[in-house]
């Protein structure tokens, strides 16, 4: 299920927009819903904080009256907490992709206020958000990595993999996912050319799934991926901020 959470000041207009996502979503029958609403920037980061274990869809205003987050200063801090997530900007502006470029912040869609035009814009959002996930899970069920562990050939979902790590044995490397850890023979500089620009060498010793990374602590040079902990070099971490668009 995927989880959408709407953040704009005006009550009104924020009422309006949930109401016209969750027309959307139970004509269409999307595998998503609104699960929070807020015109609040502190409060709805505090919500974001306890729901990363999902993906997430942010539908933010740009025009924000705080003193200190407008939408997208407020989308840098939700790609920070959740670099998966998705951000839909809500605006009375057109033209605002220069904006998003300079806080390095990659927006799914835009939706301009504009009367009746905002229905038909959220739905061709939510249609392409929908195709988009879509074709994510299939390529995702289509991707497996094979390992040997002993005498047996285990075939792990790439999906399911949070990191791989040089194992204290001589050319073995630990592969993590959420529930479980297969120690085999490899060496992480070929494993990490094998899977690409999903994963990032945070550390000599760790090789990371970029949409699995759900916390960057960089005063302990260290990140999480899922619940797990991984180091992060000091020299890796500008290209770590730079791949999570952080």
């Amino acid at each position: 299920m995927i989880e959408i959470y709407i953040c704009d000041d005006n009550e009104t207009a924020r009422k309006q927009i949930r109401e016209e996502i969750e027309k959307k979503l139970l004509i269409e029958d999307y595998d998503m819903r609104v699960v929070f609403d807020g015109g609040e920037p502190r409060s709805f980061l505090e919500t974001v904080r306890g729901a990363l274990q999902k993906r997430n869809v942010y539908f933010l205003d740009v025009e924000l009256h705080d003193t200190k987050y407008d939408g997208f200063l407020l989308g840098k801090e939700i790609r920070m907490l959740d670099p998966r997530g998705m951000l839909v900007y809500i605006t009375s502006f057109q033209n605002l992709a220069y904006r998003t470029f300079q806080y390095h912040l990659e927006a799914f869609d835009y939706i301009v206020k504009c009367g009746g035009g905002q229905r038909e814009s959220i739905d061709r959002c939510l249609e392409a958000l929908h195709l988009r996930l879509k074709q994510e899970a299939q390529k995702d069920v289509d991707e497996i990595y094979s390992v040997k562990v002993g005498d047996t050939f285990k075939n792990v979902p790439v999906q399911d993999i949070l990191f791989f790590e040089t194992s204290q044995k001589g050319h073995h490397v630990i592969l993590h996912t959420e529930c479980s850890r297969m120690d085999f023979v490899g060496n992480l500089n070929e494993i990490e050319g094998q899977m690409g620009e999903r994963f990032i060498r945070t550390h000599r010793s760790y090789l990371v799934a970029v949409e699995k990374i759900t916390e960057i602590d960089l005063k302990h040079n260290k990140v999480k991926a899922g619940k797990q902990e991984c180091l992060v070099s000091r020299k890796m971490k500008s290209a770590l901020m730079e791949r999570v668009k952080m």
